[in-house]
């Protein structure tokens, strides 16, 4: 039986006895709280090293989360004094990472953050500001690509946006190893989360995705395409204090990109049809890809993700995805909000939205119709209540009138 619904927000209440611990799914907020200056931190676990997880202890989601059975949980505070030291530290060896191949000099190694097939990217400590940062260093990259690296970071690093991940920092270790460093927010991203708490409120994916739209947006009008929108690129900070947010990472850098031969499957996951045939990248490249992340976010899964690079690729070329009802019923999501993110997926280029803009404006109509119900209901209420002391006003003006001839009869 489905929770009772707020009628002043329209989300399900908390059922009784249960302590919300995430924002992923919607529930009424209407009587909780507001502390957005509390300080919210993802803790570190001292034996593995790896960040934690809450609410999932001894469950391997990913290889850089804890899955010990009893979390040895530090706190990893957002900022520390330089006569401060951490906790926890990490071991470079034990990712494979040296000297040679981290600014060691600069940077304090606390946590991995992410290990794929071509970087390695680490939570440290600022030494400098006390900060965190995350340090992404390249494991492989041709030569042709390191010598426009610096400037294609430049490029890159202009873009300041509350959705964007900033670039802080970055260099060339012994002329060979490229390494990035970007601000660091707590959160996990949208694989971790969905490997956990499954797919989210068709209302809370709506707001990542619009969210995601406002970075790219915003890059575009910088002249800086992302080319390589995913789920491990899109953070979710559950601060359960606030209002979540959102933050876009990883703004792939194109000449650096056309030299990277992919290995992974997981990298081909969301893939845009265009590059997977060769044809110009673009905006509309763009909503492809933005159209995946939609796909996972209302079924739990990419919309290829079977065999290898190559089978993946093709699919992207040549295939048109599982209609996403098949895949993930659910009867109190929107259909037109299914139909919107399929047509992002079209293999013709002419058919998706022509733009992030466009398809902004599609996405921005659902929570428009959520406050349109929401404001429907309290003018009800309104009208009910007007009516209400219109008939005590009403009663009460009839027993006067009785009271007056009563008394006048006497």
């Amino acid at each position: 039986m489905p929770n009772p619904i707020c009628q002043d927000c329209l989300k399900p209440f908390v059922p009784e006895g249960v302590k919300p611990s995430t924002q992923w799914v919607s529930f009424c907020r209407c009587l909780r709280p507001y502390a957005p200056n509390s300080q919210f931190s993802i803790d570190l676990c001292a034996a593995c090293k790896k960040r934690i997880f809450a609410g999932a202890p001894g469950r391997t989601i990913a290889p850089d989360i804890c899955a010990c059975e009893t979390p040895a949980a530090t706190k990893c505070p957002t900022y520390i004094k330089q006569n401060e030291n951490d906790a926890v530290t990490l071991d470079l060896g034990t990712v494979g990472l040296d000297d040679n191949s981290f600014p060691a000099e600069r940077y304090v190694p606390l946590s991995v953050l992410g290990d794929g097939s071509r970087a390695v990217t680490i939570l440290a400590r600022d030494r400098q500001r006390g900060t965190k940062v995350a340090v992404k260093c390249f494991k492989r990259m041709n030569p042709a690509a390191v010598k426009t690296f610096d400037q294609e970071v430049r490029k890159n690093k202009q873009l300041t946006h509350t959705n964007i991940s900033k670039i802080v920092d970055h260099g060339i270790l012994n002329n060979t190893t490229p390494y990035l460093v970007t601000e660091y927010k707590d959160g996990f991203n949208l694989e971790q989360y969905l490997a956990i708490h499954g797919v989210p409120s068709f209302d809370v994916a709506v707001k990542i995705l619009l969210a995601v739209g406002e970075a790219i947006q915003y890059a575009q009008k910088q002249n800086v395409l992302h080319r390589d929108v995913k789920a491990t690129n899109i953070v979710f900070v559950d601060d359960m204090n606030s209002e979540p947010s959102v933050l876009l990472m990883d703004f792939a850098m194109p000449k650096v990109k056309e030299t990277d031969e992919l290995t992974d499957p997981k990298d081909a996951f969301y893939l845009s049809s265009d590059e997977t045939r060769n044809m110009d990248y673009n905006e509309k490249s763009e909503v492809y890809s933005v159209g995946c992340v939609g796909y996972a976010l209302l079924t739990g899964r990419p919309p290829f993700m079977d065999g290898s690079v190559r089978e993946i690729k093709n699919s992207h070329s040549l295939k048109l995805p599982p209609r996403i009802s098949n895949i993930k019923f659910d009867a109190s999501r929107p259909k037109d909000l299914e139909e919107t993110i399929e047509r992002c997926l079209e293999k013709d280029p002419n058919v998706r939205f022509e733009s992030i803009a466009k398809l902004m404006e599609r996405l921005e109509v659902f929570p428009r119709r959520e406050q349109m119900q929401i404001a429907s209901i309290r003018a009800a209420k309104k009208r009910k209540k007007l009516i209400q002391v219109g008939i005590v006003a009403l009663i009460a003006l009839v027993l006067g009138f009785v009271g007056f001839l009563a008394y006048g009869a006497h």
